[in-house]
């Protein structure tokens, strides 16, 4: 389900929980403890040699963001959009980096475990000499669920201080025996 869609049907209440809500602090809508942080990054390939350290020196670039983007990054993010070569965000972010590494697109947008996550899988689907770069030009992002019931999001919180208490989190975030998020070549990522 998109961004978006998750947020209509929350606030219609015809969901009780989202993970991702760009709506803000609307009457109605409880946010959780944070679950985890995102980590959204600007992914270019190396052979452009950009030079990306801040936001801004996306401009003049074509750049491809995940949906909603513009509501969930810096205000300066959205502000720079309009001084892009070319803008557009999608829903599939497998298709994020099938652009950038078909050359189509010069930089996409996206959380990077997320990145990491189709990167690998694009390895395993076609042979891959594009290394690529890593910028982190956005700050760490707390991430709670969003609720359209307190009950709800008291009993979550609760649930989740549990299991940070007892060291199931802690596991359940280091995808034990599975390979989310790890890169196939390291030697791909500078």
């Amino acid at each position: 389900m998109s961004n978006k869609r998750a947020e209509q049907l929350l606030e219609q209440r015809k969901i009780d929980v989202a993970l991702n809500y760009a709506g803000g602090y609307s009457r109605g809508i409880y946010s959780s403890d944070s679950l985890l942080a995102y980590q959204n990054v600007a992914v270019s390939l190396k052979k452009n040699d950009y030079i990306i350290n801040t936001i801004y020196d996306l401009t003049g670039k074509s750049v491809l963001a995940f949906q909603n983007a513009t509501a969930f990054l810096p205000a300066p993010f959205k502000t720079i959009t309009t001084r892009l070569q070319f803008y557009d965000e999608v829903v599939n972010q497998a298709a994020q980096v099938d652009n950038l590494l078909k050359e189509w697109v010069d930089v996409i947008v996206l959380e990077k475990r997320v990145f990491l996550y189709y990167f690998q899988q694009y390895q395993k689907k076609h042979a891959l000499a594009q290394v690529i770069t890593i910028h982190p030009i956005f700050k760490e992002a707390p991430r709670p669920a969003y609720f359209n019931s307190q009950v709800l999001q008291e009993v979550f919180d609760m649930g989740l201080t549990h299991i940070k208490e007892n060291g199931e989190y802690r596991a359940i975030m280091a995808f034990e025996g599975s390979d989310y998020a790890q890169v196939v070549n390291p030697e791909l990522i500078k």
